[in-house]
């Protein structure tokens, strides 16, 4: 997951070639940004906020910020500035649909006896995706504010 986030600004030229997209300017950092987030939400500790969940963590960063961050890059990659309302909406879509991927594969992966992982606690997991998500465009869109206000 990390590698491909990071060869993103290489693959994204690549395949909107192939469609005839047209792309826009995109901050490379985002990308690298958004790996290194992925990557130390694999290293938060465990804490238990409930008995119901010990990874609320590691999806609030890892499901949550990691997708507001590509929500972003692709955004800005696609020259897309929808209103605030219409962000918000696609912003969630966009975590849901990613969360539910996420959630569909390690349910295959128990299925297939491949790993053990605890699926009760799936709720928690796609309510901390969607928290962390909205609090990473929260503080995205909050910095971009005080840039424009430095500007001025």
């Amino acid at each position: 997951m990390a590698v491909t986030t990071v060869l993103l600004p290489w693959l994204s030229p690549k395949i909107a070639g192939k469609y005839n997209i047209r792309l826009h300017p995109a901050p490379v950092w985002l990308p690298l940004l958004a790996a290194a987030v992925y990557i130390t939400s694999l290293y938060l500790p465990d804490v238990d906020i409930t008995r119901e969940t010990d990874t609320f963590q590691q999806h609030f960063v890892g499901g949550g910020v990691y997708t507001a961050i590509l929500y972003v890059y692709f955004s800005k990659l696609l020259g897309w500035r929808p209103h605030w309302i219409v962000a918000l909406l696609t912003l969630f879509a966009w975590t849901s649909a990613l969360g539910v991927v996420n959630e569909v594969l390690e349910f295959t992966l128990v299925k297939l006896n491949i790993t053990q992982i605890n699926l009760a606690d799936t709720s928690w997991d796609l309510f901390a995706n969607t928290t962390g998500s909205l609090t990473g465009y929260a503080f995205f869109r909050i910095g971009e504010a005080m840039r424009s206000l430095r500007a001025r």
